[in-house]
């Protein structure tokens, strides 16, 4: 049976090789990180933009990796019931000043986009999504226009800002967060990888 992989090119076992106080292995940490990241949600993301009409599936992209991102940079194992936060943290970021600048706007794109898109499959409250705007976000009347292409250039500016962050011996804390996030990650996979392995012996009359 392969193994579970945590991205397209490693599996759990990769990442169980590696020292965290070994710095010649963080290179290879930020590897398979940034592998999962990327072709698990980005690749993907990247390949729909370029179609007409993908503003709502690619920004339903960028809206679970934006959570994701956030979780391996405060280091949450399990990210369950905090949504809310975790969108709302990650629109702080500078690559989305000033256009998230409020809680009240970053509310309401956690709740008419991100929610409106993943739940509902739409966005709500007279939001539109649009490209080739002059800005990633204005307002207008009483709705919002989202730019879907600035604001993934947006979110893939952050992600290149959290790699070049860990390739820096000296942020210890975020690599500390970064592993705490994979270890779970990985537990889970081998687990999982375990009770496959349970129930395929089970199921084969010849074990």
């Amino acid at each position: 049976m392969e193994a579970l992989r945590i991205s397209p090119k490693y599996t759990g076992a990769h990442w169980k090789a590696l020292d965290v106080t070994n710095p010649a292995h963080w290179p290879k940490a930020v590897r398979i990180v940034r592998d999962r990241l990327h072709g698990r949600f980005l690749h993907f993301a990247d390949k729909c933009l370029k179609a007409d009409y993908s503003g709502f599936v690619v920004l339903a992209i960028d809206c679970l990796l934006a959570e994701a991102l956030q979780q391996f940079i405060d280091g949450i194992p399990d990210g369950t019931g905090q949504s809310k936060a975790l969108s709302k943290k990650f629109l702080e970021g500078a690559r989305f000043q000033p256009y998230f600048g409020t809680d009240a706007i970053r509310l309401a794109f956690y709740q008419d986009i991100r929610c409106g898109l993943l739940h509902q499959a739409e966005a709500k409250n007279k939001w539109l999504i649009r490209r080739k705007q002059k800005a990633l976000l204005r307002q207008v009347d009483d709705g919002y226009i989202i730019d879907v292409e600035r604001f993934h250039t947006a979110l893939k500016g952050s992600l290149r800002d959290y790699f070049a962050l860990l390739c820096r011996p000296e942020s210890t804390d975020l690599r500390d967060k970064l592993w705490t996030k994979m270890n779970h990650i990985c537990n889970v996979r081998l687990n999982r990888g375990a009770m496959e392995m349970v129930d395929a012996s089970a199921s084969d009359p010849t074990a």
